[in-house]
């Protein structure tokens, strides 16, 4: 879904020819289907289900809905948003405290876009909203090079908004091949200014940020990346596809883990490192990440669904023997079934 009302200089999405043809999806399932295929009974358990578009995810038709039957089946919903389209936002909001427990809306705050469209006061309203409502929201701003002029500002704005700093992401060029960091800077300059917020998603991004993962990987296993409109999944960004995962909801979920993985860097290894797709490769959780709390003592994440981000998939999960681990990595690197 590439419909989008804003259009920031560093989106990842923006550096690629087809973004913003503004053409909604054709959903080949619907909102029960997907729920069913997606079952607790299938999953083995309650899942965190990340949810972003290429573009502005509240602008896709009927993603409320979607969302709602995954989070009815026991899930927690991270939704990825620029926060704007307040009538949207309003039908999660109006979910039952039970739902809205498990709900968590990652804000990104482009601040120079909303400056310029004169939409802070809306971003800072729509946020509080949500937790207001008992769901939980985190703030988070892309890094670029446009912005550092106005980095006093973005403080300012944010201590009196939402109680504490923003958290920092790292911005990245998908044009190169090792996915590097987008912005002229030195890397030691970038890493200093953007430093000053005091995220623990930026400094845990910074130490695997262009490092090659060596170790056992168990996206595929423990993970999936799936295509909503259409049921197709890989275990993240590489590995072989696991077919259409909605089309048997009956049959077992299909698995195939990376193992070592292909690409340069996990450069999204804030959620499939934290989670533990590499078991051990860290103590921080997702809920470090993601979490702040705000000068009145209250947390950006609500007790329930912090519990939930602050577990890792190797606790609840089975670990691979070694021949098993040696099978896979072979069945990989020969292609085979």
């Amino acid at each position: 879904m590439s419909i989008c009302n804003f259009r920031c200089n560093y989106c990842y999405l923006a550096q690629r020819p087809e973004s913003y043809q503004g053409v909604q999806p054709e959903m080949k399932y619907s909102p029960e289907q997907v729920a069913k295929a997606l079952s607790k009974k299938r999953l083995g358990g309650p899942a965190y289900i990340n949810v972003c578009a290429d573009g502005e995810t509240l602008l896709t038709r009927d993603i409320e809905i979607y969302m709602r039957r995954l989070a009815e089946e026991g899930h927690y919903i991270e939704f990825v948003t620029n926060c704007t389209i307040t009538p949207v936002l309003q039908k999660f909001l109006a979910w039952d405290k039970e739902l809205l427990a498990h709900l968590e809306f990652k804000c990104s705050f482009h601040y120079l876009e909303l400056k310029k469209r004169n939409m802070l006061e809306l971003f800072a309203r729509n946020v509080n909203s949500i937790w207001a409502a008992g769901a939980s929201a985190n703030v988070e701003i892309t890094p670029s090079d446009e912005l550092i002029p106005y980095i006093d500002e973005v403080k300012e704005f944010s201590l009196k908004n939402f109680g504490a700093l923003p958290h920092i992401t790292i911005a990245r060029d998908d044009r190169t091949k090792g996915i590097e960091i987008l912005s002229k800077l030195p890397k030691d300059e970038y890493y200093k200014i953007w430093g000053q917020f005091d995220s623990q998603m930026f400094d845990y991004k910074k130490k695997i940020f262009g490092k090659r993962q060596e170790e056992f990987c168990y996206a595929g296993i423990w993970s999936a990346n799936i295509n909503l409109c259409t049921g197709m999944a890989r275990p993240c960004y590489c590995g072989r596809s696991l077919g259409d995962v909605f089309a048997n909801p009956e049959s077992d979920f299909p698995t195939f883990p990376v193992g070592k993985c292909s690409i340069a860097h996990c450069y999204n290894g804030h959620s499939f490192l934290t989670f533990g797709n590499i078991p051990y490769s860290t103590k921080i959780t997702f809920a470090d990440i993601r979490n702040r709390v705000r000068a009145d003592g209250r947390e950006w994440l609500n007790a329930k669904l912090k519990r939930f981000f602050s577990t890792q998939l190797y606790q609840s999960n089975d670990e691979l023997s070694d021949v098993e681990k040696f099978d896979f990595m072979l069945r990989n690197k020969f292609n085979l079934p």
